[in-house]
């Protein structure tokens, strides 16, 4: 074959690999897995004058070409293949390799390392000052609590590293940090005498006694398999702090499988590879509640982190009347449907929430004790003394809940027709009635 010819073959078969790749860029025929991990929302950038002359557009625009190649998330897997099998590297930033195949999050690295309490704090004498100030804060905050009825318990959650350190890479075992931010509010809530559930403590205790490792290799919160034991100490702690009589957590099935529930597996998804690293054969135990007749059910509050989801994913929550967990103190995933998925700061009824707790129970792991109970002391205190909304969100708030009550919308789209007004106007006009009436019952019990 003469070169003409194998150059234009050439020339040929990247003109159509280039337009297959062009195509799927537009059209997205072929579906591929998406990739996983945090990423950030495109921002679309209008273009003008200014966004012109300053590049803005132009950045925006090498942006959006590089989301929308086609089968861009082909390449990625297979760059980030290449990377790990051949010369041992994770291209994602956020996670690191340890030995015998061990993925941490660099998070709680930086936190055992002591790298987070420099960045936060300085040095230890601060960080101590700032756990004693919280502490001092809980104290009085118990004791607003139980002027309303409600009991409190604060649940440590260990860290992967804190459990396996042996574990992590040599050079993250040589800056392991002498000062454990966490272990020092354990001290200071025993010395206390705050009511609290020290896992941190106890999982080292048993970690090399267990028949299943309590981190799996590829997650970084505690594995499925701990969850027997976690949420039965969990449930029986809970009835003891607070009197009332509760079910008994019970695993029916081990359910040992390769099936890993999304937290298990979170690291080896995030690294995007080609071939995800081989999964051992792991318990995802099957739990349900034991001798629930005549129990009490309580109503639980929960300020946490995402070592929480584990308990609120399982038949725990089903042990109490209304569960609500707010996570981060941000969003509220509740029991109740009119509350599930919302920002704490819509929802008008949330002193009510905190006011109807029988419970109140803060559930946090190492990296977040940096950022104590995200503030939920201070908002609790809001919500007692002056709620959280002025007037027009608490009547926006409770329009949402109508909407979100098809009975209840149905019977105001009914009302509507009846009086001869707008769906949207009768709505404001039930909603201004709810608002009106709650605020005469509270001005009424103040």
């Amino acid at each position: 074959m003469d070169k003409k010819k194998y150059f234009l073959i050439q020339f040929i078969c990247l003109s159509v690999l280039l337009l297959i790749i062009m195509l799927q860029g537009f059209t997205h025929a072929v579906e591929l897995k998406p990739l996983n991990g945090f990423v950030n929302q495109e921002q679309p950038v209008e273009l003008t004058f200014k966004t012109y002359y300053d590049g803005t557009y132009q950045n925006y625009l090498t942006e959006h070409a590089k989301r929308e190649t086609g089968f861009r998330e082909f390449f990625i897997r297979n760059y980030n293949q290449v990377c790990y099998s051949f010369f041992d590297k994770i291209t994602n930033g956020n996670i690191v390799k340890g030995y015998d195949d061990e993925l941490f999050l660099k998070m709680y690295l930086d936190e055992a390392t002591g790298v987070r309490l420099k960045k936060e704090y300085g040095d230890v004498e601060t960080a101590k000052a700032a756990a004693m100030k919280n502490v001092e804060e809980t104290l009085a905050f118990i004791d607003t609590l139980r002027q309303h009825g409600t009991e409190f318990l604060f649940v440590f959650a260990p860290s992967k590293p804190a459990i396996y350190p042996e574990k992590m890479p040599r050079r993250y075992q040589n800056e392991m940090s002498d000062f454990s931010l966490e272990e020092y509010y354990i001290e200071l809530f025993k010395e206390k005498g705050i009511a609290h559930i020290d896992f941190l403590n106890y999982f080292k205790a048993i970690k090399d006694t267990v028949s299943y490792p309590l981190y799996t290799k590829f997650g970084t919160h505690w594995a499925e398999s701990t969850m027997p034991f976690v949420t039965d100490s969990v449930m029986r702690k809970i009835a003891s702090v607070s009197g009332f009589d509760l079910p008994r957590i019970q695993c029916i099935d081990l359910n040992i499988t390769t099936d890993y529930l999304k937290m298990d597996n979170e690291l080896n998804e995030q690294i995007n590879l080609l071939f995800p690293i081989p999964k051992p054969a792991l318990p995802r135990p099957i739990l349900t509640l034991q001798d629930t007749i005549g129990k009490d059910r309580p109503t639980l509050l929960v300020i946490g982190d995402s070592y929480y989801n584990q308990l609120s994913f399982s038949c725990f929550k089903t042990a109490f009347k209304n569960c609500d967990y707010l996570q981060y103190n941000k969003t509220i995933y509740s029991t109740r449907k009119s509350y599930y998925g919302k920002p704490l700061s819509t929802i008008y009824d949330a002193a009510q929430i905190l006011e109807e707790a029988d419970v109140v129970m803060a559930f946090f792991t190492a990296p977040m004790m940096y950022n104590y109970m995200f503030g939920f002391i201070e908002s609790a205190y809001h919500y007692y003394k002056d709620g959280c909304m002025d007037d027009e969100q608490a009547i926006q708030s409770i329009i949402e809940r109508i909407k979100d009550n098809p009975q209840w919308l149905e019977a105001v789209k009914q009302q509507a027709q009846k009086n001869g007004i707008s769906l949207e106007e009768n709505l404001r006009v039930n909603a201004k009635y709810v608002y009106d009436n709650q605020k005469k019952e509270k001005e009424a019990s103040n």
